[in-house]
C-alpha cells in the first residue's frame, strides 16, 4: 500500500525495549507493546496519516540505503492539510522539485552528509517541500520511538529544527491525541501474544500515541526552538484532555527558555486548576530560570503556593534541583 507523491522512510528492525519517562505516572499499555513489539511488524508499511494529510496522496517504498526513494505522482493534485488547517498545494511541485525531494529524503536515509545540504535547499525555496519532508521525518520519528532509538529521534529532531515552523504541528500532535488515524486500513505480520516465536497478520487502523512519544515528541519541539513556543503555548496543547500531554507541553517550554516560552508558563501556572499541572509549570519555570532570569520571579510567588507538593517543586526549582524528565 503507497501514498503516492511521497518519499516515505522505511527503518531497520530495532531493539524494542523503551525505559520508562521519568517524572510522569504512566506506563506503555499492554494493548501498546502488544501491537507494536516489533519495530520490524511495521518497517515496510507505507501509512497515510489521515490526521496530517487530507490529499489522499502518499510515498512509495523507500530503503534504508538510500537508493530506491521513489516519489510516483500523486493520486489527488491538490494538497495536504497540515495541523492549524492550513493547506499546502502539492501539485505546485515541478518534477524537478519532487525528484530533489526524492533524492534529499535517500540521503536521509542512508545517513549522508549531503541530506543537510540538500534539506537546507528545499526549506530556503518554502512551499509544499518541508511539509512533506516533515511528514516523512514524523513516520520516521514514530518508528524510532516505538524502538527507543535515541539516535534516530535525535536525528530527526536536528532535521526538524532545520525546517522550523513546517514541522511543529506534526510533532506536537501527539501531545494532544491519544490516537493518529491512518487514511485506510493496513495488515503487518506481528508477534502472536501466545507464541512470540510467531507472527500474526493485523490489521491497523491508527497509531496509538504513549506517553514515550509524547516524550519523545516534546524532544523534537525543543530542539526545533522557538517557531514551536506558540503552538506549545496554545490552549490545545496546556489544556489538552491527556495530562502527560500538557505536562510534556510545559516541560518543553521550560527547555526552550524564551521569554515567550517563560510568559507561557507563567500564565499557565497562574490559571492552570490542577496542582500538578501547576506543579509542572513550577519544574519547567525551573529548567528555565537556567538561562532566563525573568523566570525566577514567578518561582518566588510558586514558593507561597497553596499547595505543599507544589510549594516543594518550587523550592527545588529556586535551588537548582528541579529535574526535567528529559
Amino acid at each position: 500500500m503507497t501514498k503516492p507523491g511521497y518519499p516515505v522512510c522505511l527503518m531497520n528492525t530495532m531493539s524494542t525495549h523503551r525505559p520508562a519517562p521519568l517524572g510522569l505516572f504512566r506506563a506503555l499499555s499492554s494493548s501498546r507493546a502488544a501491537n507494536f513489539a516489533s519495530c520490524g511488524a511495521l518497517v515496510c508499511l507505507s501509512l497515510l496519516l489521515g490526521a496530517c494529510s487530507g490529499g489522499g496522496a502518499a510515498g512509495a517504498k523507500a530503503g534504508r540505503t538510500g537508493t530506491n526513494a521513489r516519489m510516483d505522482s500523486p493520486s489527488d493534485p491538490n494538497r495536504i492539510q497540515v495541523g492549524d488547517r492550513r493547506t499546502v498545494a502539492v501539485s505546485k511541485l515541478t518534477p524537478g522539485e519532487r525528484q530533489e525531494i526524492e533524492r534529499a529524503w535517500s540521503q536521509f536515509l542512508a545517513g549522508s552528509p549531503l541530506w543537510r545540504i540538500s534539506l537546507n535547499s528545499i526549506v530556503e525555496r518554502g512551499g509544499a517541500g518541508p511539509y512533506v519532508l516533515s511528514e516523512n521525518l514524523f513516520r520516521h520519528f514514530f518508528q524510532a520511538s516505538i524502538a527507543a532509538k535515541r539516535s534516530e529521534i535525535d536525528r530527526v529532531a536536528r532535521s526538524a529544527a532545520m525546517i522550523g515552523e513546517p514541522a511543529v504541528a506534526y510533532f506536537a500532535k501527539p501531545l494532544v491525541e491519544d490516537l493518529v488515524p491512518l487514511g485506510r486500513e493496513v495488515e503487518a505480520l506481528v508477534p502472536d501474544p501466545n507464541d512470540p516465536k510467531s507472527r500474526i497478520r493485523k490489521t491497523f487502523r491508527h497509531f496509538q500515541i504513549d506517553d514515550f512519544t509524547r516524550r519523545d515528541a516534546a524532544r523534537v519541539l525543543v530542539a526545533i526552538g522557538e517557531p514551536a513556543v506558540a503552538t506549545l503555548a496554545s490552549e490545545a496543547l496546556l489544556a489538552a484532555a491527556r495530562p502527560s500531554g500538557r505536562r510534556y507541553a510545559a516541560f518543553a517550554l521550560g527547555r526552550i527558555g524564551t521569554d515567550a516560552a517563560v510568559a507561557a508558563l507563567v500564565h499557565h501556572y497562574e490559571t492552570a486548576p490542577d496542582w500538578q499541572d501547576r506543579a509542572a509549570a513550577v519544574t519547567a519555570l525551573g529548567a528555565a530560570a537556567e538561562t532566563n532570569a525573568g523566570a525566577r520571579a514567578a518561582l518566588d510567588r510558586a514558593a507561597q503556593d497553596p499547595d505543599r507538593f507544589v510549594r516543594e517543586q518550587a523550592e527545588k526549582a529556586l535551588t537548582g534541583r528541579a529535574k526535567l524528565p528529559f
